[in-house]
């Protein structure tokens, strides 16, 4: 796998932003103690850049700014997405434990995630029909009982993200024909496929 190193100033304040994801992944307490991805730096990267890389540069140093605020809050940006997810995944420990540890949601910020999320669904809706191998590869896109599915994790991250840097992400995502699938794109990248065609069709074999 090749890690992206700073080619460009965008990609160096997306290797900062996941630099510092990372030190903050790797302080996260999991329930059942210390998960596997933890200690997979690379598959960690290739996902984190590519999502970050079909966000414009003024949304990047802002999300970046969230980051920044959060550590000097004490604050751990990864482990409040991963409380918020389980929400839905384990309600009855999320209100006994984190509920009310986590920051509360806002009205206007609920807005803006819903408005996310339901454009990104549809947007993988139209990446599956085209690639359904690749898609059944990865999280479910609604709930499942076999894992957290794309709208539950989709929604416990943005709900770490500022007001602001949420309205930023809602216009990138606004102006891209597909962002599922240029994410996609640049995440088959990765692990050596030309496009996303021809990482679908060694999925298949």
């Amino acid at each position: 796998m090749s890690i992206i190193r700073s080619n460009t100033p965008k990609d160096a304040v997306v290797n900062d932003i996941v630099n510092r994801e990372w030190e903050m992944f790797q302080q996260t307490q999991n329930v059942g103690g210390r998960a596997a991805c933890q200690d997979q730096y690379d598959t960690f990267y290739a996902n984190r850049y590519s999502q970050h890389s079909i966000l414009e540069p003024d949304t990047l140093e802002s999300y970046r700014n969230d980051l920044i605020a959060a550590g000097m809050a004490g604050r751990n940006l990864i482990t409040e997405k991963y409380g918020y997810m389980m929400e839905v995944t384990d309600p009855e420990y999320y209100n006994a434990n984190l509920r009310d540890r986590l920051p509360v949601l806002t009205e206007a910020k609920a807005q803006l995630i819903a408005q996310i999320v339901s454009l990104q669904l549809e947007a993988y809706r139209k990446y599956a029909a085209e690639y359904p191998a690749l898609a059944r590869a990865g999280r479910p896109a609604e709930e499942s009982s076999l894992d957290t599915s794309i709208r539950d994790y989709s929604i416990g991250e943005y709900k770490t993200y500022s007001e602001g840097t949420l309205a930023l992400v809602l216009r990138d995502v606004k102006r891209r024909d597909n962002p599922v699938m240029d994410i996609q794109k640049t995440l088959v990248s990765f692990y050596g496929f030309e496009n996303l065609k021809t990482a679908e069709e060694a999925q298949r074999q």
